[in-house]
């Protein structure tokens, strides 16, 4: 094996804390250090004291007090982007005009517009970026991918997708805006995890039919029980075409009183496939079940071992396809292929969130450019 095969990607995290809170700490900390040859190299946090601790608590050796020193280090091969919404993007900018490698959670932005430049400005600067949508790098997602291009199904005729989840609480030193608060909803964030997942199997989709409404604006600070009112939207359904014409719906809500978590169905016209998860998308295990016609009842489909990727870290942790996704990000590095979902990806993404508002709000189906 040549010694390219083996180089170790370097990775270095904005948005970690040492008593595991934030999403960087709970996962991507995890997935870095469980994924084959992918080193967390560093921390970065905005103050030098809370970066020093963070990286004696996981065992790192340089820490960063901001981005700029960060992306000054000419060691670190990837910045891991795991902060709030709103510092996506000035982030990212300062990193790929570093030409560095990023990977930022989703949302990539506060908008399309942001993503767009983003997306734009890592294709001037020639950098692998990623978007952190990580629930298509699951091991039975990836799986199920390739039983519908190798024909488990058939002809794929339509699909049914539900992601129900329960309204999780909110303390009073919430920090969003108003503007920031629809990507904590099930627009902005539940209804794209699912939809990036259902792509990646299915394809692009071409046009769509969109709801999205605040069923249950009403509720109550968790710490001090004062009320206040949700803007974000927690309720979304739409009917999709799909470039391949496949159709399909999709329900997704942040509103129901018990956690049914994520479905996908896919019918074809020689079977079907059900991929299930007991709660989020992105970061929950996966059940895989399918039948061919004339089979009785659908059975649980044995996953090849090819597709576990992210060492020896449990499918429970909720940094188990970020693990999956910094392999896939390492192997595209290596071999100069394209890493998906990456910032153009992301782009799109926005665009479809986007467009389902509009489509709710003019009452009308709208089609989704390929570019």
């Amino acid at each position: 094996m040549s010694s390219a095969a083996n180089r170790t990607l370097r990775v270095g995290l904005v948005g970690v804390d040492r008593y595991e809170r934030g999403f960087g700490a709970r996962a991507h900390v995890p997935g870095i250090l469980a994924a084959p040859n992918v080193e967390l190299s560093a921390v970065c946090t905005t103050r030098e004291e809370t970066a020093r601790l963070a990286a004696k608590k996981y065992g790192v050796q340089r820490y960063y007090a901001s981005i700029d020193e960060l992306v000054a280090d000419p060691d670190i091969d990837l910045v891991s982007i795991a902060v709030r919404v709103r510092s996506h993007y000035p982030l990212a900018w300062i990193a790929l005009t570093a030409h560095k490698m990023v990977y930022c959670e989703w949302p990539l932005g506060l908008n399309a517009a942001e993503a767009r430049t983003l997306a734009q400005q890592a294709d001037r600067v020639g950098v692998i970026t990623g978007v952190g949508t990580q629930g298509r790098h699951a091991p039975r997602i990836l799986y199920l991918r390739q039983l519908v291009d190798e024909g488990f199904i058939g002809r794929p005729l339509f699909f049914h997708m539900t992601h129900m989840l329960p309204r999780f609480e909110v303390s009073s030193d919430h920090w969003w805006s108003s503007k920031e608060e629809e990507h904590s909803g099930a627009l902005g964030v539940a209804t794209a995890h699912a939809t990036d997942t259902l792509q990646s199997v299915m394809g692009p989709i071409r046009s769509i039919s969109g709801y999205a409404e605040t069923l249950r604006p009403h509720d109550v600070y968790s710490d001090t029980k004062e009320p206040f009112e949700w803007t974000a939207m927690d309720t979304v359904s739409y009917q999709a075409h799909l470039e391949s014409g496949v159709t399909g719906t999709a329900h997704v809500s942040n509103a129901a009183t018990q956690q049914m978590g994520f479905r996908l169905d896919i019918f074809g016209d020689a079977g079907q496939l059900s991929a299930t998860a007991p709660y989020y998308v992105s970061y929950s295990p996966i059940r895989l079940r399918g039948m061919r016609s004339g089979e009785p009842e659908p059975r649980d489909l044995p996953i090849p071992s090819e597709f576990y990727r992210a060492g020896a870290l449990s499918e429970e942790s909720a940094g188990y396809n970020i693990g999956q996704a910094m392999v896939a990000l390492r192997q595209a590095w290596l071999t100069g292929t394209v890493f998906r979902p990456n910032f153009s990806d992301g782009y799109r993404l926005h665009c479809l969130v986007e467009a389902i508002k509009r489509s709710w709000a003019e009452r009308r189906w709208v089609d989704l450019s390929p570019n």
